[in-house]
């Protein structure tokens, strides 16, 4: 095993060039072999024990070499001997214990990072391809509850009637209170077909509601655009492979439809999580004419960067985008980058403030880590983890008044001539 060679190596440096300080390689094999004692002591008689062993020693060499900070492997080795402790008798029903022990030790890290069995990660790569199968929701972490953020077209919630901003308490009558995202997301998965009753916290209401809803295959709507006027709409749901070609297919129609009649167009991106950061260089790209879209930096250093191509699509038209507190992460770098480089104004509320970069690593086991690897700055500017984009058009939807009441007002800022057609068309 890997985890053998690399002691052996070690014990033949120290013979060597002893007195060179112990390296980082030094500290994970040392923090295994913990680790060993404890999975051994702890879990007994396990089949598939080398299998387990090696899959901790890959996270960890994973974390060293590409976590946004620097970990001490030996604190991270303790969080997941915590984790192998617990079991049924301490309120966790996660069966594998390298399950249960990964779990803990990204929980020490940030609540972004976790890890993926290997159908969660089949499942989660899926997504981004823009198909999946769930409950069809978006889901964020809100004052530490689990909360839903928007729903998907044709699914089980949808079906259900839940709602955006119900906060989920419960499921199948289990406590997920204190989970991280990682873990409710884990919890939630189930195959199609399947059912579960959501206890749901309602603003407004007293009283928890308990709802079932049912898993289903979900086809992820990425776009949707149309002509209003002279102006295009254009609504990106979520960052997937989908997305780039959508905003492509939208900015053809309105040159096909408006040609040098353009006026302006909405880009509204309110209650979108994110995605594919590579979606998100390519829809920037499409407005601006050069210029940063995005940088990382990790532990101090600069990672990397990316510049928008020559060439703005619709000639310079003015845009105006739109955010609430549900815009995330990759609608951040889009809305953040034509801010900071003044190609667009943002219009609603301020973003939810994610400038993590988070990077899918696959492991030899077949699952995978969702791992923060990088800080975001769009178009030059600060960064906005944690404090969120703020509007040059602050509004917000009063009560009772509809989403497309919102639309009107932001096509209005651009100072051109809505019509404002009651449905979206042109589904991409």
């Amino acid at each position: 095993m890997l985890r053998r060679i690399l002691i052996a190596l070690n014990i033949l440096m120290l013979a060597t060039a002893c007195a060179l300080p112990v390296n980082s390689n030094g500290d994970i094999s040392d923090a295994m072999e913990k680790y060993e004692i404890a999975y051994r002591e702890i879990v007994k008689n396990d089949p598939k024990i080398d299998v387990n062993i090696d899959t901790m020693e890959d996270v960890l060499y994973t974390i060293d070499k590409r976590y946004v900070d620097s970990v001490n492997p030996h604190d991270l080795v303790d969080q997941a001997i915590m984790g192998l402790r617990e079991g049924p008798e301490t309120g966790n029903d996660e069966k594998d214990p390298t399950t249960r022990a990964l779990n803990a030790m990204f929980t020490s890290l940030d609540r972004y990072t976790g890890y993926m069995t290997p159908s969660s990660f089949n499942n989660y790569r899926q997504s981004l391809e823009g198909r999946f199968v769930g409950f069809g929701i978006h889901i964020r972490m809100v004052d530490d509850v689990l909360t839903v953020v928007s729903l998907l077209k044709g699914s089980g919630a949808e079906d259900a009637d839940l709602k955006a901003g119900d906060k989920i308490t419960h499921v199948d009558d289990k406590s997920i209170q204190g989970l991280n995202l990682a873990k409710s997301r884990l919890v939630l998965r189930g195959p199609s077909g399947s059912r579960s009753i959501l206890t749901i916290v309602r603003e407004g209401l007293v009283d928890p509601l308990k709802i079932e809803v049912m898993r289903r295959p979900v086809e992820l709507t990425a776009v949707e655009h149309r002509v209003d006027g002279d102006i295009g709409y254009i609504r990106i749901f979520s960052f997937t492979k989908k997305t780039a070609p959508g905003v492509s297919a939208a900015l053809k129609s309105f040159k096909e439809k408006l040609g040098p009649n353009l006026c302006g167009v909405v880009l509204d991106m309110r209650n979108n999580p994110g995605g594919l950061v590579s979606a998100a260089e390519e829809v920037a790209s499409a407005f601006l004419d050069g210029g940063n879209i995005y940088a990382v930096k990790s532990r101090g250093r600069n990672l990397m960067a990316r510049d928008a191509k020559q060439g703005d699509r619709i000639g310079g038209a003015p845009i105006v985008v739109m955010l609430n507190k549900g815009s995330a992460s990759s609608s951040e770098i889009v809305a953040g980058a034509l801010q900071n480089q003044h190609r667009a104004k943002l219009f609603g509320e301020k973003s939810f403030g994610k400038g993590l970069m988070q990077t899918l690593l696959p492991l030899e086991n077949g699952g995978g880590l969702r791992l923060t690897t990088g800080r975001f700055t769009a178009g030059g500017g600060p960064t906005f983890h944690g404090v969120g984009l703020v509007p040059d058009i602050p509004d917000t939807v009063n009560e009772g008044e509809s989403d497309r009441m919102q639309v009107v007002r932001a096509a209005k800022s651009l100072n051109c001539n809505p019509e404002i057609t009651t449905a979206l068309v042109n589904a991409q």
